[in-house]
């Protein structure tokens, strides 16, 4: 065969080929959406960030077509939070205090991804990567790598059986790895322990705070976003009031599927002060002062990210 034809035969097998494996890393990306928001599963798992490490006890059960998980820390302060569909219930057996509050499509490990995979692949290269074993399970890794400047990358490890993830690393502009959770035990379907989704702390012997939000349409937001991040839509904005005698404040969140940036904006601050860049772990932080309100913008995104979103908040002429 000549030079010619071999070369137009590579690049015809590269094109059939290369959207057969995107398409085969998005299914595996879907049913790690599914298997954690289907399957019943608990065990242990570790957070990892930089020199902080924290370990949570976690089991998640569907109840009546909704889903119910119980999350217990282990180390550092006791603190258990409690899930049932968008109600999340967060204790603090030192303080006595029970906070309730509705967050609707916000979750945590192993639910990192949307149930609707929707734009990614616009945004981030697919792949699928290498097998390994997790807890003591075989998996199989799924890469996202971005497209543009505005997000980091991810690696995913799901078990080949079910689809539950069962670690997670997020991954920075220079490759190294940000943050990490992994499950060390992990118990995949079954029945579980009996009370194993009750909680702990009983409702009459704790102060109970909870937190009122309003859902806002449009333009009742009240402030404008000039600057849009590509791939990024605003999937929330409420009014939220955390007690009775604190002010109302609004929050925001824009998300790209995957990536999610909050925004805060309540009464406060000191007008003239200068805006400020700050890095918690992961998460870049971005304070503006605007006439009489502070704005606060953070996510695990990079600097660029929450700096342009937050240059182009304005109040919303009248």
């Amino acid at each position: 065969m000549g030079s010619l034809a071999s070369a137009v035969l590579l690049i015809s097998t590269l094109v059939v080929v290369a959207p057969a494996r995107a398409d085969d890393a998005l299914a595996l990306l879907q049913k790690i959406a599914q298997g954690a928001r289907q399957l019943t599963y608990s065990g242990t798992f570790v957070y990892r960030s930089g020199q902080r490490v924290d370990t949570s006890r976690i089991v998640h059960s569907q109840r009546d077509g909704m889903e119910v998980e119980r999350i217990e820390a282990l180390d550092g302060s006791p603190r258990e939070v409690l899930r049932a569909g968008n109600e999340v219930k967060c204790f603090f057996p030192d303080e006595k205090l029970l906070i309730i509050e509705n967050r609707p499509g916000q979750r945590g490990f192993p639910a990192l991804l949307p149930a609707g995979l929707g734009s990614l692949p616009e945004y981030y290269t697919i792949r699928r990567g290498d097998t390994a074993r997790v807890a003591g399970m075989a998996s199989r890794a799924v890469r996202l790598e971005p497209r543009d400047p505005m997000r980091y990358g991810h690696e995913f490890w799901m078990d080949d059986a079910s689809g539950l993830l069962l670690k997670a690393n997020l991954i920075g502009e220079r490759g190294e790895t940000l943050e990490s959770f992994a499950f060390t035990q992990v118990r995949i379907g079954g029945a579980l322990e009996h009370g194993a989704l009750d909680p702990r702390f009983h409702g009459d012997r704790v102060k109970v705070q909870q937190v009122r939000t309003t859902e806002l349409k449009g333009e009742d937001v009240g402030w404008v976003f000039r600057n849009s991040l590509p791939g990024f839509r605003k999937l929330h904005a409420v009014k939220r009031q955390s007690t009775a005698d604190k002010p109302e404040g609004l929050h925001l969140v824009f998300s790209d599927g995957l990536a999610s940036i909050s925004v805060f904006i309540e009464p406060g601050g000191s007008p003239g002060e200068a805006d400020t860049l700050a890095a918690m772990g992961p998460v870049n932080v971005y304070r503006r002062q605007l006439g009489d309100h502070r704005v606060v913008v953070m996510g695990e995104v990079p600097v660029l990210a929450v700096k342009r979103l937050g240059d182009g908040i304005e109040r919303r002429r009248k």
